[in-house]
């Protein structure tokens, strides 16, 4: 561990090596090395999944929903792309009004 390891949150230092474990462009050693280390954090770091992807997926469902907002107003986006995203925010009831913020 170096020294400035001290100084980093250890929650995202976990959440980096989490990342590289699901990286397809990482090697296996790379991956070996990330597992052992989030092994030395200890338990608590080892399984915990990110506050997005906790709980009851609306924060997934939130960006998906503002991703078709956005394709509403993007002029470079064809009218059946359009007419597919307002659908898909009509099946959910999201309009125009702002979607609910996620709390992190």
């Amino acid at each position: 561990m170096s020294a400035n390891d001290s100084q980093k949150n250890p929650e995202r230092v976990a959440a980096g090596l989490r990342g590289t474990l699901h990286n397809d462009n990482v090697s296996e050693e790379a991956k070996d090395r990330a597992s052992d280390r989030l092994r030395e954090l200890g338990g608590d770091f080892e399984n915990k999944t990110s506050r997005a992807s906790a709980g009851t997926g609306d924060a997934h469902l939130n960006q998906k929903l503002g991703g078709y907002k956005a394709t509403l107003h993007n002029d470079n986006v064809g009218e059946d792309a359009k007419a597919h995203a307002r659908e898909v925010l009509d099946e959910h009831n999201a309009g125009e009004e702002p979607l609910p913020q996620s709390r992190n």
